[in-house]
């Protein structure tokens, strides 16, 4: 079944809410922060209530290069901080699904999501989040 007017973020607010939900344990401030980024995503009701009830029949749209990862990981980072309605341990679990589910390997996600939530709760740039991350990523590999 197919939404028969996707908005631009359609597919991967989609994504996010099969990340969000498919294991059955999403706390209820995450469903409130899903409701919220909804909105900054400019979806409008229907179709936000299609994704809810059909989300299990989307793939997760992973972006595909380590750096593609990263940028999502920045934005997102950014959206959390900017929303007061999901704070802490929900704040960290939330990052730490979608880090998975877009690659980053297992053993790495704990230090990337806290690094990736306290640089982006700095409001720093970009290029710095970047050399922040990825200097966990190299650590990460050299000590496997």
């Amino acid at each position: 079944m197919r939404y028969p007017f996707k908005g631009q973020y359609h597919d991967a607010f989609a994504s996010m809410v099969k990340i969000t939900l498919r294991d059955g344990d999403a706390s209820e401030r995450e469903i409130i922060f899903l409701e919220h980024l909804r909105y900054k995503l400019s979806l409008d009701e229907r179709e936000y209530e299609f994704i809810m009830q059909n989300y299990m029949s989307y793939p997760i749209t992973a972006p595909y290069s380590k750096d593609e990862r990263i940028k999502a990981l920045y934005e997102l980072g950014k959206i959390l901080n900017s929303d007061k309605t999901i704070e802490g341990k929900d704040q960290t679990r939330w990052l730490g699904r979608v880090a998975r589910s877009i690659g980053f390997e297992p053993n790495s996600i704990g230090e990337i999501t806290s690094e990736a939530l306290s640089l982006t709760r700095e409001d720093i740039e970009f290029d710095q989040f970047d050399t922040a991350i990825l200097k966990i990523l190299v650590n990460d590999s050299a000590t496997q």
